[in-house]
């Protein structure tokens, strides 16, 4: 008797085949890529050389079996190829951070990694100062401070957290104001001896100030309203540096009064202290309650209280 014929496996259809050879990894390189705009962009914010984004794109490239970007001398543009495939790859990372959020959202342990991001005055003066109770209390989390200028991205998992400077307009976070800052004007000791005077004048006083990056956060935004005709002799795109650049007796800065009030080679001068200033902290709504990420929030909440009137600049030492 005949055996009877093997059934054929039923064969996958080619997109998945092609899906089956798909290193999901190297979308996110292609994402950043389209985001930045070129490689040295890319590779710095994902934290690796431009050779490792050009070689994880042109894998993705190989296995989609379509040129994602043209190269030419003056960078890599986008094929319509590519610029289809973002629009695909940007909803497949929604739905993977999506996943990661409600795993996370699920651990019950006060254990791993916290990511926030802050200013970088706020990180060395306010945050770093304080990490000892934190560490007392849930000596099994990890703190991972992010001090930068720039805005990172919660949704897309570039940070847990966020303190900011300034109400937030993030409609797809949980937004929550934790204090208020003061800003005053401060110089060294020699700096107010040469003037012959202790008060600031917007007419005779030579400033330190931030940078054009820095234009749209809340204290220069004021300092442009008061004193637009000011004369700058020198700028730069961190408070830290004005703050060594203000004790060299070069000219007077605007600082916020819990970092310039603690600076015994700086003295604030008289006049103007501008508006309080807003600190919010931001977070994705499905990781709020989430027990490492709690844990985090209730420290700062804490921690906010306790500095409430040094942020307004009240508890100026004695000289």
């Amino acid at each position: 008797m005949a055996a009877e014929p093997k059934k054929a496996q039923p064969r996958a259809a080619p997109a998945q085949e092609r899906a089956g050879r798909l290193e999901w990894g190297h979308l996110r390189f292609f994402l950043e890529m389209v985001r930045a705009g070129s490689l040295s962009r890319a590779a710095q914010r994902l934290g690796v050389d431009r050779n490792t984004v050009a070689r994880r794109v042109a894998a993705l490239e190989e296995e989609l079996g379509l040129p994602l970007f043209e190269r030419g001398p003056q960078g890599w543009t986008q094929t319509a190829a590519g610029e289809d495939l973002s629009a695909l790859a940007r909803r497949v990372e929604e739905d993977v951070l999506a996943l990661a959020r409600h795993a996370d959202a699920r651990d019950r342990e006060v254990s791993g990694t916290v990511r926030l991001t802050t200013t970088p005055h706020i990180a060395q003066h306010l945050l770093a100062p304080e990490l000892p109770a934190l560490r007392q209390a849930y000596p099994a989390l990890v703190l991972e401070l992010a001090a930068d200028q720039r805005h990172f991205d919660l949704t897309r998992r570039e940070a847990d957290l966020a303190l900011r400077m300034g109400r937030p307009r993030d409609a797809a976070l949980v937004t929550r104001k934790v204090g208020d800052v003061s800003f005053a004007f401060y110089a060294a000791p020699a700096y107010q001896q040469a003037q012959g005077r202790t008060h600031v004048d917007f007419d005779a006083d030579c400033f330190l100030g931030l940078d054009d990056a820095a234009a749209g956060t809340p204290q220069e935004r004021w300092l442009a309203r008061e004193a637009p005709q000011r004369r700058v002799v020198f700028r730069c795109n961190s408070s830290g540096a004005l703050a060594v650049a203000a004790r060299s007796g070069i000219g007077v800065t605007l600082l916020p009064c819990f970092l310039g009030d603690r600076d015994p080679a700086l003295r604030r001068m008289e006049g103007p202290v501008s508006a309080s200033h807003e600190i919010w902290l931001l977070v994705h709504g499905d990781l709020r309650r989430t027990p490492r990420v709690r844990a985090v929030i209730e420290w700062v909440d804490q921690l906010f209280e306790r500095a409430a009137p040094r942020l307004a600049g009240k508890l100026r030492p004695e000289r």
